[in-house]
């Protein structure tokens, strides 16, 4: 086991450094200085400014890699003094055929489109990207970390297409406000354009990075003539007035629903530049209601779930916040990662705090953010800086218990600090950068202080290093360390959470102190990446040691673990005789604790094949040898984690066919028999050029031997530590499915709706107890001579151990399940003019649980749609100013 980890840190820090690959050759191209009446903006290109010389010679990426695009794209670049104008001619010898599908804004689906790339940091690392589709259908975002992009960013912008028997135009106004860039006199950015063509499926750029090589934005051309620009103050100022209306399911005697259903929420967003490189983003009593709700699951598990951040104001920017990665193109995980040091979802959750009994509640469904604010830019073009300061009010539920009426804090005063900073060198051959973060709550009642922390507080540094001048290996690495304080009462829970386990009766390296009051940790990965050509290596080390805690404002699954991995693959790019194009990639990872039990040790493969005609499939499959395991008993001894293997296949059919099918299967076992299976298949219906449908049904069906249901305190279980570690047999059986359908009737106004259905069943039968600690042997009751009592009325399971009544008999609810949930969002968005948007939004839910641990899909499904459910509906109007 330590040779292993000696070769992999030996491997990651010392590598062989072969060869280079092939450097494009670059054009530069001139801006063409105009007056603001010169340009009639249209999206025909009937303006002198776009007589002159064109820049052309687009350079195929797909099919045919390296030969001259099929059609010919022409493309001009001018300005006045307060914008950027980008035109461009995409000729077409089948203007029939161009695709002028419609979709929201931001949305990928196979079209014709063009994109304009820019790096007005000229740092060759970061920019912005604009597209259009001939539809005249918008997207825009960041790319960052050379090859990386994101439509985080929404910029304030305009474009204009049409079609004719030619091909098709386009004209892009982009106000200079937009850009974050070094002012000066004279100016010179990068830029880069690129075009899809659907019926051939085409993808041209001006600048092509071949498949064997890696980066995007250090290849861009040189926009020369950026002459007299003077940057201005930029203001943007966005009030905007929500209401909102709820229709929730409830007791007809809380006296509390009617106080709640009608609320009018008014609020602001407030962008300030901040000379011409930086910016200042704040918010006023944000409202996030315009956001697709959470997708339902049934998480079995001790660890939290995982949703994705999709509040706009948290989104934006959130490239720069990124910890841990840089410089490398790609990295991989293998049940380790890097640690998410900013989980914004923290920031306005859901209240946390524990309330006393009572007949009816009024909790708020959010904290209440009192208002944010984010700093993101660069300083220059080799240092990019990020703060982000958050401030949520303390939070109260008010509790009506036989008429009394008494008011107890669920969330505390807390402030959210984010200071992430970031400096490159030797034009990006290395960087070094850090991330600190810190929450303060102030705990000045008294149940505060036993469920949350007083402060926490995560300082991370990070950075990589190329190894050669060609920059094809890459070292990056990442460290952080943790120190959270808080009461003994907290640090215990802390000591105690399900990817920590301090209470562990077996526990030797760190066991539970209950009079700690702080907790410290920290964490440390070193990856090496090979990232041009066809031969593929990565490989990584790394710890997190127990005490690191990061979850106050990050997201945190893993502590005590000491990880490393190799994997190694090849890529076929060129076409052969029955594929277009092939991958193949194997590793071996291993995961060990701090006391030095191996906690996992597998092998993985996976593969990709593409066909001549875009049809494709994928084929992966693992082996897993057996391990110990550190979680099974929820804080008792180590148990087996069993040998199993797993495999999986999903293929797809060419995404621009009208209905494109995409079907998949999972399937794992081990050597008890545990196994899952799991079977999907995604399809995509586009009936015409403003409807888009997406259908994605999933069934699963589990069968795990060793699934928890409590532990119980017993001094007769010698062999246990005292306490008895229940399980059962768990079959559960999952229908869900994603329902999407979007119309487009104009790029400024579309409806989009979004429902997902869900159907999960599961039946408990096998009770057993815990034999052995670090096997898995099991004794069984039915077996054992134990006195299993069943109350109907209650609900509950009663069990004698050992049936004679001297062992003590403990009692749990009966867990068998049946949850049913439909969920759903529809929303109507008009951007009425650039950046001022009206919402009208429904949201509705509705759950039902009758029949548990019986799965009747007819019935069920009935059941649940004549369940009674929560509606709520908005109106949000925001008016973008602009100084």
């Amino acid at each position: 086991m330590i040779r292993f980890y000696i070769v992999l840190a030996f491997f990651t820090l010392n590598s062989f450094v072969f060869g280079g690959g092939v450097t494009n050759m670059q054009k530069n191209m001139n801006a063409i200085k105009v007056n603001k009446t010169d340009i009639i903006f249209d999206g025909k290109l009937t303006e002198k400014a776009w007589e002159a010389e064109p820049v052309s010679g687009f350079i195929q990426s797909d099919p045919d890699e390296g030969a001259p695009s099929t059609e010919k794209t022409a493309v001009w670049i001018a300005y006045d003094e307060d914008n950027l104008y980008v035109a461009a001619r995409m000729f077409d010898s089948k203007p029939d055929s161009i695709d002028k599908s419609l979709a929201r804004k931001d949305s990928w689906f196979d079209s014709d489109w063009f994109f304009f790339y820019i790096d007005p940091h000229k740092d060759k690392k970061t920019g912005y990207y604009f597209k259009v589709n001939a539809g005249g259908s918008t997207g825009d975002g960041v790319l960052y970390n050379d090859s990386w992009d994101s439509d985080s960013w929404d910029g304030i912008w305009e474009a204009k297409t049409n079609v004719d028997k030619n091909g098709w135009t386009v004209e892009m106004r982009i106000p200079f406000s937009q850009f974050r860039f070094n002012a000066a006199d004279s100016m010179v950015w990068g830029v880069n354009f690129s075009r899809r063509i659907k019926r051939t499926n085409e993808k041209s750029f001006l600048v092509m990075t071949p498949k064997k090589e890696s980066g995007f934005v250090s290849r861009f051309v040189l926009l020369d003539g950026l002459n007299g620009i003077k940057p201005k103050q930029r203001i943007e100022f966005i009030p905007y007035l929500v209401q909102k209306a709820q229709f929730l399911k409830h007791d007809a005697n809380d006296p509390f629903y009617k106080s709640s259903q009608y609320r009018t929420l008014p609020g602001a967003d407030i962008k300030i530049g901040i000379g011409s490189n930086l910016n200042l983003d704040a918010t006023i009593n944000p409202d996030f209601g315009q956001v697709e709700v959470d997708p339902a699951v049934v998480n079995l598990s001790a660890f939290e779930s995982y949703f994705d951040e999709k509040r706009p104001f948290f989104i934006e920017g959130s490239d720069i916040f990124s910890f841990g990665f840089g410089g490398s193109s790609s990295y991989s995980s293998f049940n380790f990662g890097i640690p998410e040091l900013l989980y914004t979802r923290r920031i306005g959750r859901t209240p946390q705090g524990d309330v006393s009994s009572y007949d009816y509640i009024d909790i708020p469904g959010e904290t209440k953010i009192i208002g944010a604010a984010k700093l993101t830019g660069k300083l220059d073009t080799v240092t990019s800086i990020g703060a982000l300061s958050a401030v949520t009010e303390r939070t109260f539920a008010t509790l009506d218990y036989n008429g009394v009426r008494t008011k107890e804090v669920v969330e505390p005063l807390t402030h959210y600090g984010v200071l992430r900073a970031r400096r490159e060198f030797n034009n990006g051959a290395q960087a070094l950068g850090f991330m600190l973060t810190g929450v303060n709550r102030d705990l000045s009642d008294s149940s505060s202080k036993a469920q949350f922390s007083n402060s926490a507080y995560d300082l991370g540094i990070d950075g990589w290093t190329f190894l050669d001048a060609d920059q094809e290996y890459v070292v990056t690495g990442a460290f952080a360390g943790s120190y959270v304080k808080g009461s003994k009462e907290y640090l215990q829970t802390l000591q105690e959470k399900p990817y920590r386990y301090y209470q562990r009766p077996d526990a030797t390296y760190i066991t539970i102190d209950s009079s700690r009051t702080s907790l410290a940790g920290a964490y440390g990965r070193l990856m090496l990446n090979k990232q041009k050509g066809n031969f593929y290596i990565n490989s990584a080390i790394g710890f997190v040691s127990p005490g690191f805690e990061n979850n106050d404002i990050g997201y945190q699954f893993m502590a005590d673990r000491i990880n490393g991995h190799l994997l190694t693959g090849y890529s076929w790019y060129d076409p052969d005789k029955i594929f277009r194009s092939k991958s193949i990639f194997g590793a071996y990872a291993r995961t060990t604790d701090f006391e030095g039990n191996t906690l996992s040790s597998f092998l993985w493969y996976s593969s990709s094949f593409q066909f001549l005609n875009y049809y494709g499939f994928n084929l992966g499959a693992s082996y897993s040898f057996e391990t110990l395991n550190k979680t099974l008993t929820r804080g008792g001894p180590l148990t087996i984690s069993p040998a199993s293997y797993s495999i999986n296949l999903s293929a797809y059919s060419d995404s621009r066919d009208k209905l494109s099918v995409n079907p998949y299967c999972y399937y794992s076992n081990d050597a008890t028999n545990s196994n899952d299976f799991s079977l999907g298949v995604s399809f995509v219906w586009r009936p015409n050029p403003q409807i888009y449908v997406s259908f994605e049904p999933h069934f699963e069906h589990q069968i795990y031997k060793r699934q928890w249901i409590d532990n119980f305190s017993d001094d007769l279980a010698a062999a246990t530590y005292k306490t008895r570690y229940v399980f059962a047999d768990l079959e559960q059986k999952t229908f869900d499915a994603g329902i999407r359908m979007n119309m487009t009737f104009t790029p400024a106004l579309s409806f989009q709706v979004y429902l997902q259905p869900l159907i999960s069943v599961g039946s408990y039968t096998n009770y057993k107890e815990l034999a052995k600690p670090h096997t898995l042997n099991f004794a069984l009751y039915k077996n054992t001579g134990a006195n299993i009592s069943y109350d109907k009325d209650a609900n509950k399971y009663t069990i004698d151990p050992d049936g004679a009544g001297s062992a003590s008999s403990f009692t749990f609810d009966r867990p068998d399940f049946n949850y049913k949930s439909l969920r759903g969002t529809a929303v109507l968005r008009w951007e009425a003019r650039p950046g001022s948007v009206l919402f009208l939004v429904w949201t509705h839910e509705q759950t039902d649980d009758n029949d548990a641990g019986n799965l009747e899909f007819g019935r069920d499904f009935r059941h649940l749609i004549q369940s009674q459910g929560n509606n709520i509906f908005l109106i949000k109007y925001s008016y973008w100013f602009h100084v």
